[in-house]
């Protein structure tokens, strides 16, 4: 798929210099992802000798991987920090001398915190128990098949025919008595919280459903338990609220200010203040410049 999804001549160069590009499917793997961020590294310092580019994005993965295998805050976690961290230092270390203070900025945000995960929400196991999941052959219910689908933190429940609303209307509070069910709300809620209504975007579920820390859900139709031990010991998706799903967000660089602490920030904000430093005019765009950072 890697190699698909890649202009040919990117793919051709980095195979001519010895990168194990074709590798990148199984590194993708959250066990192995610190070889793919060893090769990521790598790869950045060599486009920017090469090919001196005015933005680079570069994707860490291992941090997210490992807090999801081992959970927040475990030896394992705080070792993949320190990994990236090593990375980042060595891929910097490959700038010219002085770059950081005369031509480049440098910012290093993630896109989530983490919860920890010590039980399993299966909202399907739940949904067949109640004869509103239709399996492989079976005639759907007289309700409507209904299907869960897991975001970890989060998930949608889809009402697949006829009018979603008498289904949820008693389906909502059954799935709100769920232990771990910390929220189920309606598609009249999303515009507060920042998400598109179906009838705009046909890929969003008819009911969002939210889980409490310590819970996370899976997409298991399979078995009569609705509660079990979790695959993953840490997760995230829930609201931003909780203070653990709160982000890294650092910018250093000509044009920065220096020694200042910015209270919370949208991640919105990140591209439009991007933009800003490149001088490119976005348009009408969610977030804001971060004007306050700009010296």
């Amino acid at each position: 798929m890697y190699e698909t999804k890649t202009a040919p001549a990117v793919w051709a160069e980095l195979t001519a210099l010895g990168y194990l590009v074709h590798r990148q499917g199984e590194w993708a793997q959250l066990p192995k992802r610190f070889l793919k961020d060893a090769m990521v590294a790598d790869l950045a310092a060599h486009v920017v000798r090469r090919h001196t580019p005015d933005l680079l994005l570069v994707h860490f993965l291992c941090v997210d991987s490992f807090q999801h295998l081992f959970g927040p805050r475990s030896p394992e976690a705080y070792w993949a920090i320190e990994y990236v961290d090593g990375r980042l230092r060595d891929f910097l270390a490959t700038l010219p001398p002085g770059e950081l203070d005369d031509r480049t900025v440098l910012l290093v945000v993630s896109d989530h915190g983490f919860l920890p995960a010590e039980r399993e929400i299966r909202v399907n196991v739940r949904l067949k128990q109640l004869d509103l999941l239709g399996i492989n052959d079976e005639p759907r219910p007289a309700g409507g098949d209904v299907r869960f689908v897991s975001n970890h933190g989060v998930g949608y429940v889809y009402v697949l025919e006829g009018n979603p609303e008498p289904v949820l209307r008693n389906l909502r509070p059954e799935l709100l008595q769920l232990e771990g069910v910390a929220n189920a709300w309606t598609t009249a809620d999303y515009p507060a919280l920042g998400l598109s209504i179906p009838s705009d975007n046909p890929h969003v579920g008819d009911l969002l459903l939210e889980a409490a820390p310590g819970y996370a859900f899976a997409d298991d139709v399979t078995g009569s338990d609705v509660l079990g031990p979790p695959r993953y010991l840490g997760t995230h998706g829930q609201s931003p609220a909780h203070p653990d799903l709160g982000a890294l967000f650092l910018a250093a660089g000509p044009g920065i200010r220096r020694g200042l602490t910015v209270p919370a920030i949208s991640s919105r904000d990140v591209a439009p203040t991007i933009a800003q430093l490149l001088d490119i005019e976005m348009g009408l765009i969610e977030g804001r410049v971060l004007s306050e950072i700009l010296a």
